[in-house]
């Protein structure tokens, strides 16, 4: 696309898709406050995000059941606007079904983001696994069982604990999984399953194995949260970083091995870069996030994870300096783009209804008392979902979670 004026830029319209209450509002908001159009296309027709004044919600057919319905509907859509819109995928299946389609999408929208075959190998764990090997990057072992048998003698052979995981992340979004699966947590979406034993893993893998054996079997690297290291970037078509920026995960739901609840900005070039190494090895092009954390045997820091989008907290980088949304939008747009590479450390991401929940649990098992808890929350916070100057998210959020709460209180005492 021919490089636009500044002044013309501002109407190129965003499309964030799909609209969730975390990235897609953060997206929303930073290129909303530049006055630039942004919708939000989404299967949910009571999307928080919808809420936002920044954003208009359009409703669309549901990506996970009907991909080709959905990449029909981009089209058309993408047809109505006077401008080719830069296009923000934002979970694992859209950004999946996007790049296979891009072909299809490309007359109408702008984006930027490496080949197909980059992007399935990224974001799937065996194939994240053979880059780490290629590239020279540090990575916790893993094996791939075919089926229960070799599960069995991979069993008797490994140190515990270990963890068993999806292949691809979606696949535990599986109604009947994702049911299991939270009757073995408190709280929250589990995302693996700790195996303290032979017995343990063989009787976790068959459960899940009933309904999709697509899994993983990886160490665990050993080490409190804090050990952990979160990097966020954006490189542009010629794989130049652009934007960088990182935080430490200091508490997530449920305990472990879930999502952020509690994120610290932070300044950690060691790991940066491991990760521009990385980055630059696949020749990486977009929006994206690396997790790491650093394995006290050996002090090496190990790749856990690879996002090939815009991650959950990754607005906490808008409020310390990196505001890669805006980064991408002009990057896209072959608009000159300023590199953002130096920010604010110590600044706090905060969920607090998730993070409530995070500290009754740790709370439970002695690992952290309320005063350590409030102390923990003093100093420059950026709270998720809840903004100032874009109320109407948060206020519907807040209305959702006590719907929520009053119906659990009747069905117990029903």
């Amino acid at each position: 696309m021919a490089s636009l004026s500044e002044s013309c830029a501002v109407s190129v319209p965003a499309v964030v898709t799909p609209l969730d209450e975390h990235m897609g509002l953060d997206i929303a908001r930073s290129l909303g406050r530049r006055r630039i159009p942004v919708y939000g296309i989404d299967p949910d027709p009571k999307a928080i995000g919808g809420k936002s004044k920044y954003c208009r919600l359009v409703v669309c057919p549901d990506p996970k059941e009907a991909g080709e319905d959905y990449i029909q509907f981009l089209v058309d859509w993408g047809k109505r606007l006077e401008n080719r819109a830069v296009l923000y995928p934002l979970s694992d299946d859209v950004v999946l079904l996007c790049s296979r389609e891009r072909q299809a999408l490309q007359p109408y929208y702008e984006f930027v983001m490496p080949d197909h075959s980059t992007i399935v190998q990224l974001l799937t764990k065996e194939g994240l696994d053979a880059v780490a090997r290629a590239c020279g990057i540090p990575a916790p072992w893993t094996v791939i069982p075919k089926d229960e048998r070799e599960v069995e003698a991979i069993a008797q052979s490994i140190t515990y604990p270990v963890i068993l995981k999806p292949v691809e992340s979606a696949y535990w979004h599986a109604p009947e999984i994702a049911s299991m699966l939270r009757q073995s947590v408190l709280s929250g979406r589990a995302k693996v399953v700790l195996c303290g034993s032979a017995a343990e893993l063989v009787r976790a893998y068959r459960n899940i194995a009933a309904i999709d054996n697509r899994m993983i079997i990886q160490e665990v690297i050993p080490g409190p949260a804090e050990n952990g290291v979160y990097i966020t970037f954006y490189l542009d078509r010629q794989s130049n970083p652009q934007g960088i920026f990182a935080g430490r995960k200091l508490r997530v739901l449920p305990m472990g091995f879930g999502s952020s609840c509690y994120v610290r900005s932070c300044y950690a070039p060691d790991v940066e870069r491991v990760a521009l190494r990385l980055l630059s090895c696949v020749r990486y092009q977009g929006l994206g996030g690396m997790e790491f954390k650093k394995d006290p045997r050996d002090g090496c820091y190990k790749l856990i994870e690879f996002n090939t989008r815009y991650g959950m907290w990754d607005g906490l980088g808008i409020r310390c300096g990196v505001d890669s949304p805006y980064l991408a939008y002009r990057d896209a747009l072959n608009l000159p783009v300023e590199p953002q590479l130096t920010y604010r450390e110590g600044v706090i991401w905060f969920d607090w209804q998730r993070d409530v929940r995070a500290f009754w649990m740790h709370h439970k098992e002695g690992q952290l008392a309320l005063g350590q808890w409030l102390r923990s929350l003093r100093g420059e916070k950026m709270w998720a979902i809840y903004s100032r100057d874009d109320w109407r998210p948060g206020a519907a959020f807040t209305i959702n979670m006590l719907q929520i709460l009053w119906t659990r209180i009747i069905s117990r005492r029903a």
